[in-house]
């Protein structure tokens, strides 16, 4: 009986307790299919996260290789950019000297106009002397190209003032004819005269003293001698011998035997043979009393030389005749007294038979 008391007794709590029971169960259950709920959302913006983050990957992957392929291009125009403004200045800087080039060039032809201009106002001989000076360049670089040209244009250079730069060019166009076949020119002083002869007359003239000077062509001078003082005028021989003795003082007389003796030669058959000044140029570029009579005994004997030997020994007799006089002076004086008077004799002579033959033609021409 209390068994069923008691089962009665607890029959409501029973109840109540499965109410609960069912209650809570409801509520589990409620909460469960929240939680699948919130699950299946969770998932579901997990997966839209994911793609989200994917999505912001491939951007930031985009632009980080946007920006890469940014950065080159920049660097590759950053660098063409540098190139052509270093071309563009390079191209600045050297119009900025051309500019200034032809400023100078400008100025340069602006004071030459205006030198000209006034050479024409005041000094028309001093412009008549540079344009000689210019066409005797333009000569002289003709003859560098075509060293034959010389027979035309000899007549020109033996009567201008030449200056010592030109040597080079006549010396360089001498050497060069002995590779050419050049033919004979027509161009004469009373006999016809080759190239070589040309040239050599024109160092003669116009550089005795450097061509002497010269391995290449002094030796080539010592036979023109002759005819180089045949071809002189006055103030050519006085110019030439200056040179010429200067030159072998320089070299050492001594030794110039040969060169000497050619150009006395050439004094005694020429019309300079009784020119006074042309032997005290040679007597006076001797300093000491020795040279002056060493130099009177490398003079030959033989009979062509006999005149220019005589003139040079009236300058040493003028000089040192009042003076004490040792064995070999007083030799030479008297060697040059003897040929003095062997060639006024021969003078004498020589007068006596152009006089007779003038009197025989004469006589025959008043028998006809």
């Amino acid at each position: 009986m209390r068994k069923i008391v008691f089962i009665i007794l607890l029959f409501p709590i029973y109840l109540a307790a499965q109410e609960k029971t069912d209650s809570l169960n409801k509520k589990i259950n409620s909460l469960e299919n929240q939680i699948v709920e919130l699950k299946s959302r969770y998932e579901y913006q997990d997966k839209i996260n994911e793609q989200t983050i994917t999505s912001i990957s491939n951007q930031i992957s985009a632009a980080s290789y946007n920006l890469t392929i940014f950065g080159i291009l920049f660097t590759i125009s950053a660098l063409a950019l540098g190139v052509y403004v270093t071309v563009i200045e390079k191209k600045i800087g050297k119009i900025r000297d051309e500019n200034k080039t032809l400023l100078s060039q400008s100025l340069a032809v602006k004071e030459e106009v205006v030198s000209i201009n006034n050479l024409i106002q005041k000094d028309i001989y001093g412009l008549f002397l540079k344009i000689k000076r210019e066409e005797t360049i333009h000569i002289l670089k003709r003859l560098s190209q075509i060293p034959e040209d010389i027979s035309n244009f000899s007549k020109v250079l033996l009567s201008r003032e030449l200056e010592k730069e030109d040597y080079v060019i006549l010396r360089d166009a001498y050497l060069r004819l002995n590779n050419l076949q050049v033919p004979r020119p027509l161009f004469s002083f009373g006999n016809e005269m080759n190239h070589h002869e040309i040239y050599k007359l024109l160092f003669f003239q116009h550089f005795l003293d450097l061509a002497i000077k010269d391995e290449k062509i002094s030796t080539d001078m010592i036979d023109f001698y002759p005819w180089g003082i045949a071809c002189a005028f006055e103030n050519d021989i006085l110019k030439s011998t200056s040179d010429f003795i200067k030159s072998i003082i320089d070299l050492g007389y001594q030794s110039k035997e040969m060169d000497i003796n050619s150009y006395i030669k050439g004094l005694s058959v020429s019309k300079f043979k009784d020119f006074q000044k042309v032997y005290e140029i040679i007597f006076r570029s001797f300093k000491s009393r020795d040279d002056r009579f060493n130099f009177y005994q490398i003079i030959s004997n033989e009979k062509e030389y006999r005149v220019g030997k005589s003139n040079y020994g009236q300058c040493l007799i003028a000089e040192y005749a009042n003076t004490e006089l040792s064995i070999t002076e007083k030799s030479i004086v008297e060697q040059t007294n003897q040929i003095k008077t062997e060639l006024q004799k021969e003078a004498e002579e020589k007068e006596a038979e152009q006089k007779r033959n003038a009197e025989r033609i004469a006589r025959k021409n008043a028998e006809k």
